[in-house]
Parts: C-alpha cells; sequence; structure tokens
C-alpha cells in the first residue's frame, strides 16, 4: 500500500502513553481522494485487540473501548480505502506506560542540606534593583548524583527505564547518556501531575557489569522560577523515582527500582539553577558515596509525559569582538533560548565566566538588560588540565552575546551556541516581495520556537512562565507556523488541574505558589483576556487542526470559567453609587469587578507616570466586559459544535440557548454603558475601539463610526498604532473587515515607533516585549527582546495577504482571499493541513496578477477575491485577475 502519514497523542515516532483511548490522527497528501478508513490496534503476538470497522474519512479517532493492559506494546494500523479497498496504509507503534499500576521503585532522596527558599519580595518591588538581587548563587546548593551498579548474567533482550525527579535530571548508562533527557521531568503541577520519561535502554545494557548514574538539580522543583525570583515552590530537598525493567534471552526478567541501595554523592557541579546559571569544577573530585534514603511522597499524580521533549533544534556560531568597554564578547548572531557549548585550553583551575544577553547598550557593550532577582545568566567553569569542554546541562538562558571573562579569544577552541525547545514540526510557510516582511516572519518563528519550552512561556530569561494572555493572543499565529495540537493540549490539562473550584482560571500555568501569591496581591487570580485562554486557546486549536476532543476534553473547564465570571458580574463595584445610570442598569452583565490586566502595555502610556498599570485603570472595565461577550461567542460556537457533532447532548441545548441571551444583553449593556450614539468610545483610544468592535457591539451603523474614530486616532498618532497587548492581535484584522484596508497596511508597513518594522529595522532577529525596547535614539530599555505575543500579527500575513483562510474546522474548507493590491509584488503561502498541503501563492504581472492555489483532495475551497467568487478543484488551480 501506499504510504501516509500517521501519529498516536501527536508523536510520529514510538510513545508511551498513560491512557487507554490513544489519539490516532492521519495525514494524508493532497493527491489522496478517499471517502472511508479502517483502524485497528495490534498486540505484540499481532492480535488484533480493538478495530473500527469501515467508517468514513476523517484525520482524527480517539480509540475507544481498547482494553489496553498497563506496560504493553502495541501498534496502530489505518488503512484509506477506495472501492472498498485498502490503497493507502501506515502503521505507528506506541506503548503504554503504568496505567496508575504501582511501582515497585522508591522516591528516594540523597544526603543533602535543603535548598534555600528566598525572601519574600512584594510584587511592587520586583523591578526596583537592588544589590542582593545579583549574586544568588551564594545561596545555591551542589547538584547530585545517584548512582546503581548492577550485575546481568546473561545478554539483553529488552530493557527499559522509566525514570522521573524532584527537580530535573540527567541519565547517563555506562557512560553513554539517553537521548531526549534535557530537562526531564520537565515543568507541570507537580503535586497532581509529574510527568515520567522511559527510555529504552536495551542498546545500552551490557552482560556483566552495569552503571546506572543519575545527576539531580533543582530545576523547576526547587530552584528560583517566576517573575519573583522565588525558590523552593514545591519542596527543598531533591529526590528520584527509578524502575529499570529487563528481560535476558534466557527468559528471566530483572527489575531493579530505587531504593536504599542506591548510592549518592556531591557532583562536580557547584550549583545549577534556571535563572541564575550554572558553575562546573571540572578540577575538583566528587564527594563520597553514601547511602540514599527512602522517602514517602505519592506516585498518584505520576503520568508519562504527553509532549515531545525539549531537545536542541539548531546551533550557531559567532562572530567575536572586543567591546568598547574593553571585553570579549561572542555575537552568535541571533536571540535564542539555550546554552553554549564551549571548548577552552587554560591551566587547571583557571575561572571561565560566560555572561549571557539579548541586546548591547547603544555604546556596544555588554547589558544585562533584564531587571529582577536572579536573574544572573551566568555559567562558570573551572577548567581542568588539558583541555576543557563546558556544556551546561541544568540551565538555559535567554540570549544572542555572550560576555567570555577569564580566558582569551586565542585559548578557545570551539564555542557554540545551542537552541533549545520542545521539539516542533513547522506546518506554515509564508514568504513575500519585502525582505523586511519576511524577516518579520522569520521573528516570529524564531520567538515560537525559544518559547515553546515545556509549557507556552512569556519569555527565557525573565519569567519562563506559562502567561495564558501570551499564548491566547498567539494560537492563530502559533497553530498555521507548527504543529501545536498536542504540545498546547497537555498545557491545557495542566489549565484544569490548576483551575480553582470556584471555575476561575490563574493568570499563568503551571501556577507556581509565590506567582499566585503575587497575583493576588495585585488584586485577583484571576484576568479577562488571560483566563479566558481556557476557551479561546481549545476553540483555535480545534479551528486549525479538527479534532473535535480538545473541546470535549476541556468541555468542564470552560462551563466553570463561564459560571464564575457569570457570578462575578453580579458583584457590585465598591463605587457603583457614583457610577453612570447606565452602569447601574446593567450591572449584572458588566464585568467590572475584580483584578483585569486591560489593555496592558498600551505604548503612549509606558513613559507616562504610572505606565502600564495606569494603563490596566484606564481599560479594564471596558476591555473585561467585551472579552466576556468575545468568550461567550465562542462558548455559543463549541455548544454548536457539540451539539452538531451529536456529542452527549444533554443540556447542551438548553445551554446554548443561556449563553445566546447572555451574549446579547452583555453586547447591550456595553454599547448602551460605554459607546456613545455618535460611535466614541469611553476612554477614546484606539484599543477599546478594537475591542468593541471585536466583540460585535452595536449595529452595523454604529460599527462603522467606532471604525472610523479608530482611523481618526490612528492619523492623529501620526498613522501608528497605540494599542496594548489585548487589542494589538486584533487591529490590523478590524481595520481591513471594516473597510480601512489602507490604514491596516499602513500600520503593517510602518516603520517608525512603535510598529513591527521598527522592530525589524533596528535589528530584532526576533519579537520584542516592549515596541520600543530600542530607542530611536539608540537607548537600550531594559526589557524582554523574546516575547512571541506580538508576533500575532502573523496572522493576518497568512489570512490576508496569504489569504488562506479557515472556513471549516481543521481546512475541511478553506476560502482563497488574497490581499494582492497590498503594496507587494508577490506572496507565497502554505500550510500542511491533515488533508494535505494547501497553498496560494500570487504575482504582479504589470496590469494583471497571476494566481497559483494547491487545493486538497476532500477539501471545499473558494476563491473570494478581487470581486471574483469561483469554487476552486481538487489540485492546482490557476488563474490571471
Amino acid at each position: 500500500m501506499k504510504k501516509i502519514e500517521l501519529r498516536v497523542n501527536g508523536f510520529d515516532e514510538r510513545c508511551v502513553i498513560d491512557s487507554t483511548e490513544p489519539d490516532i490522527s492521519i495525514l494524508k497528501n493532497e493527491t489522496i481522494k478517499t471517502e472511508y478508513c479502517s483502524l485497528y490496534i495490534t498486540d505484540t503476538d499481532g492480535a488484533t485487540i480493538w478495530e473500527s470497522g469501515n467508517c468514513e474519512f476523517a484525520p482524527y479517532f480517539r480509540c475507544t473501548g481498547a482494553e489496553l493492559q498497563p506496560k504493553t506494546e502495541y501498534t496502530v494500523t489505518a488503512e484509506l480505502l477506495q472501492d472498498g479497498l485498502p490503497v493507502y496504509g501506515a502503521s505507528a507503534e506506541f506503548a503504554t506506560g503504568f496505567l496508575g499500576t504501582d511501582w515497585l521503585a522508591e522516591w528516594i532522596e540523597p544526603e543533602q542540606e535543603p535548598a534555600v527558599k528566598e525572601n519574600e519580595i512584594p510584587f511592587y518591588e520586583l523591578f526596583i534593583p537592588k544589590p542582593e538581587f545579583f549574586g544568588g548563587h551564594t545561596r545555591l546548593r551542589p547538584c547530585l548524583e545517584i548512582q546503581k551498579n548492577f550485575f546481568l548474567k546473561s545478554d539483553i533482550e529488552t530493557a527499559r527505564l522509566y525514570a522521573t525527579a524532584h527537580g530535573i535530571y540527567r541519565v547517563r548508562l555506562n557512560g553513554s547518556g539517553l537521548e531526549n533527557n534535557l530537562f526531564s521531568p520537565e515543568t507541570s503541577p507537580y503535586n497532581d501531575r509529574l510527568y515520567y520519561q522511559s527510555f529504552d535502554i536495551s542498546d545500552l545494557c551490557v552482560e556483566g557489569e552495569n552503571e546506572l548514574l543519575f545527576t539531580l538539580a533543582d530545576g523547576w522543583w526547587a530552584g528560583r522560577i517566576g517573575i519573583s525570583g522565588d525558590s523552593c515552590q514545591y519542596g527543598d530537598r531533591l529526590g528520584l523515582l527509578a524502575q529499570l525493567e529487563i528481560t535476558l534471552k534466557n527468559g528471566n526478567t530483572v527489575c531493579i527500582g530505587s531504593d536504599s541501595s542506591f548510592e549518592s554523592r556531591r557532583s562536580i557541579i557547584d550549583y545549577a539553577d534556571l535563572f541564575i546559571g550554572q558553575r562546573t569544577d571540572f578540577s575538583a573530585e566528587p564527594g563520597p558515596w553514601s547511602p540514599c534514603l527512602k522517602a514517602d511522597y505519592p506516585k498518584d499524580n505520576l503520568t508519562a509525559q504527553p509532549t515531545r521533549p525539549i531537545h536542541i533544534y539548531n546551533e550557531y556560531n559567532p562572530e567575536f569582538f572586543v567591546s568598547p568597554a574593553g571585553e570579549l564578547i561572542a555575537d552568535f548572531g541571533q536571540v535564542i533560548a539555550g546554552i553554549t557549548d564551549i571548548t577552552v585550553s587554560a591551566p587547571e583551575g583557571t575561572e571561565v565566566t560566560l555572561d549571557y544577553c539579548e541586546v548591547l547598550d547603544r555604546d556596544g557593550n555588554f547589558l544585562r538588560n533584564i531587571l529582577g532577582r536572579n536573574k544572573d545568566q551566568r555559567d562558570v567553569c573551572i577548567c581542568c588540565s588539558g583541555e576543557t569542554r563546558f556544556r551546561p546541562d541544568f540551565t538555559y538562558h535567554g540570549f544572542r552575546f555572550v560576555r567570555i571573562s577569564g580566558v582569551s579569544k586565542e585559548q578557545i577552541i570551539s564555542i557554540k551556541a545551542l537552541a533549545m525547545g520542545t521539539e516542533l514540526e513547522q506546518r506554515g510557510y509564508f514568504s513575500c516581495s519585502d525582505r523586511r516582511l519576511n524577516r518579520l516572519q522569520h521573528n516570529i518563528q524564531q520567538s515560537t520556537r525559544a518559547n515553546m519550552f515545556s509549557v507556552p512561556t512569556d519569555c527565557p530569561q525573565r519569567e519562563k512562565a506559562g502567561w495564558t494572555g501570551d499564548i491566547l493572543d498567539f494560537a492563530p499565529t502559533g497553530c498555521f507556523n507548527y504543529s501545536l495540537e498536542s504540545f498546547l493540549s497537555s498545557w491545557l490539562s495542566n489549565m484544569r488541574l490548576e483551575q480553582f473550584e470556584s471555575g476561575e482560571i490563574p493568570v499563568v500555568v503551571p501556577n507556581y505558589p509565590v506567582q499566585e501569591k503575587n497575583q493576588k496581591a495585585m488584586g485577583g487570580s484571576s484576568s479577562s483576556a488571560w483566563s479566558d485562554a481556557c476557551i479561546l486557546v481549545p476553540l483555535e486549536i480545534y479551528r486549525s487542526y479538527g479534532n473535535i476532543s480538545i473541546l470535549t476534553d476541556n468541555f468542564e473547564m470552560m462551563k466553570g470559567w463561564i459560571n464564575w465570571v457569570t457570578l462575578k458580574c453580579l458583584e457590585k463595584p465598591e463605587d457603583l453609587s457614583d457610577r453612570t445610570a447606565a452602569e447601574k442598569k446593567w450591572n449584572e452583565f458588566l464585568f467590572n469587578t475584580g483584578f483585569h490586566f486591560g489593555d496592558w502595555f498600551i505604548p503612549s502610556f509606558v513613559q507616562k507616570e504610572g505606565g502600564v498599570f495606569a494603563a490596566s485603570e484606564a481599560t479594564k472595565d471596558v476591555v473585561a466586559s467585551c472579552y466576556h461577550a468575545i468568550t461567550l461567542e465562542a462558548w455559543s460556537v463549541i455548544l454548536q459544535t457539540l451539539i452538531s457533532a451529536g456529542q452527549e447532548s444533554s443540556g447542551l441545548n438548553a445551554e446554548l440557548e443561556k449563553t445566546s441571551e447572555r451574549l446579547s444583553l452583555v453586547k447591550k449593556a456595553v454599547e448602551e454603558t460605554y459607546i456613545s450614539s455618535e460611535g466614541i468610545v469611553k476612554g477614546d483610544l484606539q484599543g477599546l475601539y478594537v475591542m468593541a468592535l471585536q466583540a460585535g457591539i452595536g449595529t452595523p451603523g454604529l460599527q462603522n463610526r467606532m471604525a472610523e474614530r479608530l482611523v481618526c486616532l490612528i492619523e492623529e498618532n501620526g498613522g501608528r498604532l497605540d494599542t496594548g497587548f489585548v487589542s494589538t492581535p486584533h487591529l490590523l484584522d478590524i481595520l481591513y473587515k471594516h473597510g480601512h484596508k489602507k490604514t491596516a497596511f499602513g500600520l503593517l508597513f510602518q516603520t517608525e515607533s512603535p510598529s513591527w518594522l521598527y522592530m525589524v529595522e533596528h535589528g530584532a532577529t526576533t519579537i520584542w516585549e516592549n515596541w520600543e525596547a530600542v530607542r530611536p535614539d539608540g537607548s537600550v530599555m531594559p526589557s524582554s527582546f523574546n516575547h512571541y505575543a506580538l508576533g500575532s500579527v502573523g496572522s493576518f500575513l497568512y489570512t490576508v495577504i496569504g489569504g488562506i483562510k479557515i472556513a471549516a474546522h481543521g481546512y475541511k474548507s478553506i476560502e482563497f482571499s488574497p490581499a494582492t493590491d497590498c503594496g507587494l509584488k508577490f506572496a507565497d503561502c502554505s500550510i500542511r493541513t491533515a488533508w494535505g498541503k494547501a497553498s496560494c501563492s500570487w504575482k504582479q504581472d504589470g496590469e494583471s496578477c497571476r494566481i497559483s492555489i494547491i487545493v486538497p483532495a476532500g477539501v471545499d475551497a473558494v476563491y473570494s477575491a478581487d470581486g471574483i467568487k469561483r469554487k476552486l478543484r481538487a489540485g492546482l488551480n490557476e488563474f490571471t485577475i
């Protein structure tokens, strides 16, 4: 049979799953025409244990009812049928994990000093520089090694290691490191969900003596994490749980579980922290071995890692220079998340210090661009005799530049930067005739890769935290560029665990304890347009990939959030008596209580007194109520989708009716409370018009007036945007939708600050957090230079200029509508859907324009642009307009 691609739980290679209902995805190419398929699962004996029978083809199947057994190998096979016969097919192997069965291994802990818990700092003092914010390495503890030697009397048939840790770990067997073991077990809400990893070590075990060696570091368990740089979020002692299961060729089995027979010692790594950095003394000897101690921790929170591992996906070579301050600096040409791999020739005891930053100051000197406690980003290596190679295992940094102290350039034999992140598969492509937009696209992708790091982080240097608002803004762009379905599905499962019993959703997931405390100090655990990610991200995943399981899996969480917001709206603001009559009348439909970030980080507010918090105060009521309408609209779509798909409909129709009624009233409340009949939104800021229009508030006439006022504000601002974090993702689409195409393209091609191309023309290689992170005079702001959220403009590039719009979930239906009048000479856009590659390219040729579109087989498609509307056929469609 001809080949197709088959994946289990998002993996295109053998994976281990802790579910009896694997999700199977089928990816065909764009030429395959099929209406039916058949799937079946077999065990190692070839016996069929589950089959779908012949059914209508769909890209996604959940194998419900499969009686899978723990720690067992399986093969799933899919066949695509034509005239009742299999023509295309593929198989994929997977294995089950423990599936809730007992571990024979015990939690163990080395002898150790407890990690030091940092003093808590009030949130509003976090960005006031203090001397003690730097140098936190003096409070760190050494990394620990755990060893188990074992003897095998026979050759190995199979051997598998299951392991996890309190902290992060690396493991070596007989001197060989295991692949896919960077930052294991990664981050999650540890108390409720701790990942374990599974390694096939059959080729590394030998007959006779074997040595299994683990190294433990603080990681997310005990190390410094989050904006506050606090430690000991989950514990202050490192621990290990490991189970080695071996089948010998003589038929015997061996199970070696962590217990008090495992020995531990201090390693030569003096300390390692995700933020501060790592210090390794290659001139030192490890400490003496001593027995590990058994520890009493639960195991019911353990689950097989559901995502692809963190890996090294690119390497960069440097250009060296000496700064005006006389310091040796390596420029790797690209801002990344990762580490360096350096080899030097220096006398034993030489201390080599590597300081990392993302940008130089205006004079070309090294600059620590990140404010806050424990943001050192410094690695230290003490050399052994001869050549010393140093590659940190237990930290990562956000950087482009590395300041090298302790050795000369001539003593550096080699150095390279290693870019790291969760393994992602690219699915979308965009290029055009403007090199600046191509660089913008490059920057969007680079920031995505750097911040998809176990969870969708906001930045790889200051916080490394799973802020919900960032991925909410960015999901349409990210899901176009990469296959993020399983990655974001896993993160959403963490969100379900972090949801409060009330239904409230925290603004960061995982919701580290001190992060939660800081957030409450700001005014509340949740915020509109951040917590709304619990609904809008699943819906975007469904739109982009087409798997309805993302909606069913998160249904109760979404419903809980809707109910919580509804109850929150019943609360009365403390100053309600001083508010307008309309606000008093409509209060129960306005989200005007509790904490909200509002339209965070409006450019014109950044330099004002009060800054971003002033912007929050000025916009929070309008933004929160508009976002309530946006989320209710999304919830309605989800309910309609589930009803149409024949899901369990008990109560769904009633829920839809209730939601539709409330949505109508919320829109009316926003209109009467915050918008005048002339279309002036209370506050009269660009972003507030964007949010009201995005929420669909008002009649078409009122919307036109709001859009016209938005254009006036842009023109009054010199043709530049002045929208915040929440409204910027919708700005260009809103202008384009309401007929202000010239203004939309003007903003896209704007080069003065604030603008996307301002970043590009000022040397950005990623997306900045702050529009003016580098000011026009060359001065540099203390800001992150690797925040992907403002890269949400990518969606406009793909859907409007590239012209590929989702018309039905998973690209089952596509509207091709490229903006050939945008001012470019050509554009080329494509995406790998489950149905095959879809692409749209166009090129201006004098007075005409040549269009070339590929439609995957089985997809409904139309061309709708330039006053033309035509149905497209499967395959290549070429025409001139």
